[in-house]
């Protein structure tokens, strides 16, 4: 047998003998065996450096089915082991300062709720006098350090400082949610004496709150419903006589009903500091979605809050009954309802001046103007696949133009910390400029068509043969899968590229061109460039050259901080207030499609039996091109 196995074998047969020595109430004996695992567990948390410590599955056992023995016990004589056992010292150890593990919480969790079940508040008060003084001794705040190098000073223990500042949350919600817990049963008698341990002179309550902030900042975090770490917390801490789908929800609602008890306490601290301000009004968070969400999240806490103050067992027990609307108006205080109502004031009017207000980040509007380069440089190289590469004289000739777009845009989108995700603010309005480009170069071939034929798909190739061309002209696909006539309708010397030794550019098919086919000279072919940009317009929107390819131009334009002539331009029906919360976006091109005048386009059409299209054409009506 292993040293391991044989030091657990000896803990268990002595564990069975403690338990039996309280049972029997042998107090001298359990004080013996007591001082033994004092020391067990000590060697075992002595082996945990830089991790969290994790006990043996029998060593928590122990320490459990020792404090179900101790909570059975009516006659409290074993002062000693209930100290150690449901005070968490044998989990926790004394002035060392181990990290937690997530196993001992599970079991630290489980002893609180044997001491609920039985309705024991001194083994609660056990376990709350020595994380009182775990939390101040054993993980007190690590301060930052700094190192002076090269006159540039940095922090030398940031990791530290952010493990440790970690530990310190964690242990906070563990006792934010043990209130919660004796909330929900009405343990309103344990809940006061909490509220009154201290070992301090003048009084400090290490797990209690000493601001609004710290209420809030807990309280809006658990009530967030996109925050994944309390989405399962029925996992984390259970709650007697909850379970299923609904457990989550109510065990969330007891825990913050236990913060608005929170905030009821802050008018019961007597500030000894001048730095002590327990009702002042706590930060605006620093980000517009936060705002909102402490906005929409009020109602609820005000709720709880209602209810409190209607609850006189509740006051009575905490003496908080003193809390009226006479005694806040003799000592100048704000009622605790008016408090917030009051405050949520504060961040309504934060919220919509910040919507204002909010600065345009520099890193997102490079973003844009990034995407919209990729975007339309490569929208426009594909329309080159078609350009003519001799130059077509201006007189006689056909133009078209398609030039870029504006939009308006939420300014929270452009800025650093936004409300909300918002889904391809960088591209949105690129793509639909891309579109346009696309689009405008069909419409050209449709309006230069000479000859439309709609036929049915295995005559379009032959249709093709029909009009006996060669190399010199070009077939131009505006949607028509070629795919389909390769694989399916095995249509001879077919290529994506090429048919027969005819070259083939294909592109998506618009809303007025679909499914066809455009035959013409590649000397016929459009010239395809992009214009300069008349610089009034250029000043007007502040446009910035984006390209070094083409003449593209775009801007991100603050309406709230922008002349009258471009706000009163783009107006539409946008309240003023709308405006000045938006940004102007500006993609400005000028693509010009240029046409010799008189040119044969032929269309070849496929036919769809769902679309109404008109009658086809025989394959005999196609002749040859003159």
């Amino acid at each position: 047998m292993k040293k391991t196995e044989l030091d657990l074998k000896y803990f268990s047969a002595l564990s069975d003998l403690l338990l039996q020595s309280i049972k029997t109430q042998q107090t001298t004996y359990s004080r013996t065996l007591s001082d033994f695992f004092y020391t067990a567990f000590r060697k075992v948390r002595d082996k945990f450096t830089n991790e969290p410590v994790v006990y043996p599955e029998l060593y928590y056992e122990t320490v459990y089915r020792a404090i179900e023995e101790l909570a059975i016990q009516k006659d409290k004589r074993n002062y000693l082991l209930e100290h150690r056992t449901s005070g968490a010292i044998w989990l926790l150890g004394e002035m060392q300062g181990n990290e937690i593990s997530e196993t001992t919480y599970s079991w630290l969790w489980r002893n609180l709720l044997l001491a609920v079940r039985y309705q024991q508040d001194d083994l609660i008060m056990n376990h709350w006098e020595t994380c009182h003084q775990y939390y101040s001794i054993s993980i007190p705040h690590i301060y930052q350090e700094y190192n002076n190098t090269a006159n540039n000073f940095q922090v030398s223990n940031q990791l530290a400082v952010d493990k440790r500042n970690s530990e310190r949350q964690k242990f906070i919600e563990f006792h934010y949610a043990l209130g919660g817990l004796l909330t929900y049963k009405k343990r309103y008698s344990c809940i006061s004496r909490i509220f009154n341990h201290t070992q301090n002179d003048p009084p400090k309550y290490e797990l209690l709150p000493e601001s609004m902030l710290e209420i809030f900042k807990f309280y809006f975090n658990l009530n967030n419903p996109y925050e994944r770490k309390y989405t399962w917390i029925s996992t984390i801490y259970p709650f007697p006589e909850l379970s299923g789908l609904n457990a989550d929800y109510v065990i969330k609602k007891w825990i913050k009903s236990y913060m608005a008890i929170l905030f009821l306490r802050q008018w019961a601290i007597n500030p000894y500091l001048i730095t002590m301000r327990p009702l002042d009004f706590p930060p605006i968070p620093t980000t517009q979605g936060e705002i909102k969400q402490w906005i929409d999240g009020f109602d609820f806490f005000k709720k709880l809050v209602g209810e409190h103050l209607e609850n006189q067992e509740l006051l009575k027990t905490l003496n908080l009954d003193f809390i009226t609307f006479e005694w806040c108006e003799e000592n100048e205080k704000p009622y605790p309802t008016i408090f917030i109502e009051k405050f949520k004031t504060v961040l309504e009017d934060a919220y919509s001046s910040n919507a204002l207000n909010l600065p345009i980040s520099d890193e997102k509007v490079s973003q844009f103007e990034n995407s919209t380069t990729s975007i339309i440089e490569t929208t426009v190289d594909s329309l080159m696949l078609v350009n003519n590469e001799t130059e077509i004289e201006d007189g006689n000739t056909d133009k078209w133009y398609v030039n870029g777009q504006r939009m308006f845009q939420s300014k929270d989108a452009f800025s650093d910390n936004p409300e909300v995700h918002h889904i391809d603010y960088d591209s949105i309005l690129a793509s639909v400029v891309s579109q346009s480009l696309k689009e405008g170069l069909s419409e050209t071939f449709f309006y230069k068509r000479t000859e439309s034929y709609l036929l049915k798909p295995e005559e379009i190739f032959k249709a093709i043969d029909n009009l006996t061309i060669d190399d010199s002209y070009v077939i131009v696909n505006f949607g028509l899968s070629l795919n389909y006539f390769i694989n399916q309708l095995k249509v001879d010397e077919l290529s994506i590229n090429k048919y027969k030794n005819i070259n083939i550019y294909s592109f998506k098919g618009s809303h007025l061109v679909r499914n066809s086919l455009f035959i013409l000279k590649k000397s016929d072919l459009p010239n395809i460039s992009t214009r300069p940009i008349d610089e009034d317009v250029i000043a007007k929107y502040t446009l910035k050259k984006i390209s070094d390819k083409i003449n593209l131009y775009s801007s991100v334009i603050d309406l709230n901080n922008t002349s009258g002539e471009v706000l009163n331009e783009n107006k539409q029906d946008m309240s003023d207030e709308e405006l000045r919360k938006s940004v102007l976006l500006s993609i400005i091109i000028s693509t010009e499609i240029k046409w010799k005048k008189e040119i044969k386009v032929i269309q070849l059409n496929q036919h769809s039996e769902y679309l109404q299209q008109g009658i086809t054409n025989k394959l005999d009506d196609v002749k040859p091109i003159d």
